[in-house]
């Protein structure tokens, strides 16, 4: 049980016209398995005839006597059948203990880097398609670096106008009540920061990087701050002597610093434009239309023009 032998066919044949061997292994019982056809060797005998020796190499993995099919020999209409075979298999003697050898250990081979991916990273296919992504990514990376492309990943906040901004923060400030508790030099460093975010936000002025002096050069030579730059003035005045000569303005200076910062916000904030005049946004003061100049809004009345 579990060795392979050898069915024998010694076939003498007429050499002009041989016979062709056929073998129903449909007729085969299933316990018994056809491993493969040995070489054979085939001898000339004379007289027209040879000898032609083969051997059908067979395995069966379950004891018993089975009865194997005839060989036949067909030659035009004329059939030559075999005699029948017996095969008897063995069962394994397990009566004794020495025969049965121990489990052979497990063979190690040499592993290479690539025995250990998966196999469609193997695929010819896959190769291109991972260099081409590959090309990709590089291509999308540059134009980012680039600034040729922006994403956005993140969803994008509605941004609050500086004006809607400044004024929420006013309010903000002046609920905080932080003169009340004595914080004036706190109070006066975040009305100025406000101040500045305001200016950078609305006139493009990058007050944060500023001294005061800086700041009222920089409103004096703006034709929408020059006539507000007064408010400012007086608001950097007080804030520089709490800030740096540590002195403690009086509640009434407060309160004025507070008024002249929403005063200077209000008087900056932009005109409403009619959109019928003028095709700009609305809510951008000093707007001007596409080509760059300005135009005149001539309204029609009645009785006169203006």
């Amino acid at each position: 049980m579990g060795n392979v032998t050898a069915v024998h066919l010694d076939i003498v044949d007429s050499e002009a016209s041989p016979s062709k061997l056929v073998v129903d292994e449909n007729l085969f019982p299933p316990q018994v398995e056809r491993v493969d056809w040995a070489d054979g060797d085939t001898t000339s005998l004379g007289n027209g005839l040879v000898e032609i020796k083969r051997s059908l190499i067979i395995q069966s993995f379950d004891s018993g006597v089975y009865t194997l099919p005839p060989f036949c020999l067909v030659s035009g209409n004329d059939t030559v059948k075999s005699n029948q075979l017996t095969l008897k298999v063995q069962p394994v003697d397990v009566s004794q203990m020495k025969d049965i050898n121990p489990i052979a250990p497990t063979l190690d081979f040499t592993r290479k880097w690539y025995d250990f991916l998966p196999d469609w990273l193997t695929d010819y296919w896959m190769w291109i398609l991972g260099a081409a992504l590959l090309i990709a990514a590089v291509v999308f990376v540059i134009l980012i670096a680039t600034h040729k492309v922006n994403v956005n990943i993140l969803p994008q906040k509605r941004m609050i106008p500086p004006y809607d901004l400044a004024i929420k923060r006013l309010q903000a400030l002046k609920a905080k009540g932080l003169c009340e508790d004595g914080r004036e030099r706190e109070y006066y460093t975040l009305l100025i920061d406000i101040l500045r975010d305001y200016l950078q936000g609305r006139f493009g002025i990058n007050a944060m990087e500023m001294t005061s002096t800086q700041i009222v050069n920089a409103l004096s030579s703006n034709d929408e701050t020059r006539d507000s730059n007064r408010h400012m003035q007086a608001i950097l005045e007080v804030a520089d002597f709490v800030k740096y000569a540590r002195m403690r303005p009086i509640p009434d200076d407060n309160v004025r610093s507070f008024n002249n910062a929403l005063e200077f916000v209000e008087e900056t904030k932009p005109v409403p434009v009619d959109d019928k005049t003028d095709p700009s946004k609305p809510g951008q003061s000093g707007a001007v239309p596409k080509s760059g100049k300005p135009q005149a809004t001539i309204n029609l009345k009645k009785g006169g023009s203006k």
